[in-house]
């Protein structure tokens, strides 16, 4: 008689992953955002959160990770909270690319508890300040300064200006297509008017895009131009500037929130700073000065 052999005992699992590396998954994180063709601006902000986080911990094993060291990681550096937030989105984003790939089966990052972040002060440029801005970029570069005029006037993302092509600019709209948008939050088609200042430095010539290396050129701008005029560059002071400005002189929140790609709700909690019609018609008066 035969007897039925019972099945060998299952040998257990292997962990997940046994062998890769906090710094072999950044790797293959940023490789795979490359080649879905994520913006220059994007990637280089995950190269940095990311570099940070592999400090004492790339040769790690990603399993190994914890929760609690990631929140250990996000508060001794003492970042501001919203440094904090948008450090700690970047890694979760990163482990749950090794959760959908398999490599991980939790991501250690999902249960950090997010520091709140206090409604900081919008900062943008005074007319004063605009006028000096622009005064210098048509010395510095006509390029530069058309991209800025339109950054200034039309309410252009730093990311649209520099993908913005020559003919999408027309005589009384600006289109800034979806392509244009790719990477920005709003990626939806629209039509910003050509306010009569900013035609008037479109009227000076130069074109988009801006050429050169990307990673550099506004950086020397931005340098060279505090350098000459004493003005510290403001981080979306021109977006800032012309949603303030734009809402103080029409007195439209949809028309403003439509021109610069927001919901309104966006555009009065984010994008606003107070500003009188007074200023904001002396704003829309900036005009190249006659040489």
């Amino acid at each position: 008689m035969f007897r039925v052999q019972p099945p060998p005992p299952a040998t257990p699992a292997p962990p997940v992953s046994d062998t890769l590396t906090v710094v072999e998954l950044v790797n293959q994180f940023l490789l795979v955002k490359a080649r879905a063709d994520k913006s220059d601006r994007y990637l280089r902000a995950l190269r940095n959160s990311l570099g940070k986080f592999m400090k004492g911990r790339a040769h790690k094993r990603i399993d190994e990770v914890t929760c609690a060291e990631i929140e250990t990681w996000m508060t001794t550096a003492q970042w501001a909270a919203r440094t904090q937030r948008g450090y700690v989105s970047d890694v979760r984003v990163m482990f749950n690319f090794a959760v959908r790939r398999g490599l991980l089966k939790v991501n250690p990052a999902a249960g950090v508890e997010l520091p709140t972040e206090e409604p900081g002060e919008i900062q943008i440029f005074t007319p004063a300040e605009s006028q000096q801005i622009l005064n210098f970029a048509r010395s510095y570069d006509l390029n530069i300064c058309r991209a800025l005029a339109t950054r200034f006037f039309a309410g252009l993302r730093s990311i649209e200006a520099e993908r913005m092509d020559e003919k999408y600019i027309g005589a009384k709209y600006i289109e800034v297509t979806a392509a244009t948008a790719k990477g920005a939050r709003a990626r939806r088609r629209r039509l910003v008017t050509v306010q009569p200042n900013l035609r008037a430095w479109l009227d000076l010539g130069g074109e988009l895009p801006v050429r050169g290396n990307k990673s550099n050129v506004w950086r020397d701008f931005t340098a060279a131009m505090t350098k000459a005029t004493g003005i510290e560059w403001r981080d979306n002071g021109t977006r800032h500037s012309f949603c303030s400005y734009h809402l103080a002189k029409f007195e439209n929140a949809g028309k403003t929130a439509l021109e610069s790609g927001h919901s309104e709700a966006m555009l009065f909690a984010n994008y606003r700073q107070l500003v009188t019609p007074e200023l904001a018609a002396e704003y829309f008066g900036i005009v190249p000065s006659r040489t």
